[in-house]
């Protein structure tokens, strides 16, 4: 097993992704922190990671909360007695967005801006400033964060989404330059197109909004003009991304820094 011994915190761990995210990390040999708003996901979690033999903790919080960010980390130290890596996974486009009636830019909010600043960005970077103090003392330290290819791609719909997946992008190289002094691994991850319980909500206001999407579930529109545009011609797992965090994290991936891998079966090939 490749992590070991390793203390992990995944943010928004209590589902899909981050779900996918822990159980890998615990799959290595990791104990993993499983921080996320709802305390009854991340307590259903961190009860399967012990299930499994490892050693978990559930910790409810709001990571666009600075005091809350603060006292979480505290918190997962006073239990482990320290951290090896971090995964920020939290992120979504906010509820001003999924209340509107048109995609169009004129008709965004600055709310929706707002949220998902606080939603994709802000919270990526409380917690990598709430941790890499303890990271700086130990010389050690590996941190990924999850963005999106919607980050890469030019696709107006989701304009707010986009443009703070593609700050979290830039974000993850600062960050490894300014820590890479000190043994610290900063890296990012672009998942592609993966049908979680989060997509199904998202997905239930295309079909509201789309003319060529009416009519359709989430999944039929998801299956129909989502999957056919992926060159591999499926879509990603939430293991999939488990699997690559846990590789970056490991001591496989100690000479990478600084990159955003895409996890899209071929979407975005640069």
């Amino acid at each position: 097993m490749k992590l070991e011994g390793k203390v992990a915190i995944v943010t928004g761990g209590g589902v899909g992704i981050g779900r996918g995210i822990v159980h890998c990390l615990a799959e290595e040999g990791a104990d993993v922190a499983v921080v996320d708003i709802n305390r009854d996901t991340a307590r259903k979690v961190a009860g399967e990671v012990k299930a499994s033999g490892r050693k978990s903790l559930a910790v409810e919080a709001d990571l666009t909360d600075n005091k809350k960010v603060t006292q979480a980390v505290q918190d997962i130290i006073n239990t482990f007695g320290k951290i090896d890596i971090l995964v920020n996974n939290v992120g979504g486009i906010g509820k001003t967005l999924l209340a509107r009636t048109s995609l169009d830019f004129v008709d965004q909010k600055d709310a929706e801006w707002d949220e998902n600043y606080e939603l994709n960005l802000k919270t990526q970077v409380l917690m990598c400033r709430a941790v890499a103090p303890y990271f700086i003392k130990q010389k050690s330290g590996k941190i990924v964060n999850i963005a999106s290819i919607a980050g890469k791609l030019n696709r107006s719909q989701h304009m707010a989404y986009s443009a703070t997946k593609a700050g979290v992008i830039h974000f993850t190289r600062t960050l490894a330059s300014a820590l890479a002094e000190h043994n610290i691994n900063v890296n990012c991850i672009c998942p592609g197109v993966i049908y979680t319980p989060l997509w199904e909500v998202y997905g239930a206001q295309f079909t509201q909004l789309l003319p060529e999407a009416k009519g359709m579930t989430p999944r039929e529109y998801f299956d129909k003009f989502l999957v056919p545009r992926v060159p591999l011609k499926r879509g990603q797992t939430v293991e999939d991304i488990g699997h690559a965090v846990a590789f970056l994290v490991s001591e496989d991936a100690k000479n990478i820094t600084g990159q955003s891998l895409n996890v899209d079966g071929g979407m975005i090939m640069n």
